[in-house]
């Protein structure tokens, strides 16, 4: 029983290596042999774990992936109305990144060089997305592809405020206020008038 708590911890210790060296890097080229030397292990030791560097982004990536979708049931079932559901998805947003980096934008910006997302994480951050956009193009009256891009213009309000908190720049309290004023006027401007 020791012996896989010992096996899960150095599991979860390549990928607290793997993910601190992208974010600080950002960008996913890293290398087997980098997170083997941050660990101070060999190289092969990592095989018991993960095959590739590929794996281990996907891996991340699909952790996270699986955060943001637990926030989105939550804040649907703790808000029957869409303004505070948003607000509220968008906050919890803004702190996951704070905490976390932004591992997320970095996958989807290189996935192109060399896909590393295997089709379950693909499959789980394609639920997110649609969830959510239909839920935005529902209440603001777009089509589709307005309200994925309303999405996403929404979505940067969080991710360039939890940058600035991950570098000490602003307060955790004052980005959360921010935002939510940000995001308040960009959906007063949006709101649909009868």
């Amino acid at each position: 029983m020791a012996a896989q708590g010992d096996e899960t911890g150095r599991r979860e210790q390549v990928l607290a290596v793997a993910e601190r060296l992208v974010l600080a890097r950002g960008s996913l080229n890293i290398s087997l042999n980098a997170i083997a030397e941050e660990l101070g292990v060999s190289r092969s030791l990592l095989y018991v774990y993960f095959e590739s560097v590929p794996q281990i982004v996907d891996a991340l990536f699909f952790e996270q992936a699986s955060n943001l979708d637990r926030l989105v049931g939550q804040m649907q079932a703790a808000h029957a109305d869409f303004r505070p559901r948003i607000l509220a998805l968008f906050r919890g947003y803004l702190l996951h990144l704070a905490q976390r980096g932004h591992l997320i934008q970095i996958v989807l910006r290189e996935r192109h060089q060399d896909n590393p997302l295997q089709q379950e994480s693909s499959r789980l951050f394609r639920r997110i997305l649609l969830t959510v956009a239909r839920d935005v193009a529902r209440e603001l009256q777009l089509e589709p592809r307005a309200a994925f891009v309303t999405l996403e213009l929404l979505a940067a309000i969080p991710e360039a405020l939890a940058r600035l908190v991950r570098h000490g720049t602003v307060d955790e309290a004052v980005a959360l206020t921010t935002c939510e004023r940000l995001l308040g006027a960009a959906l007063d401007a949006l709101a649909v008038r009868a």
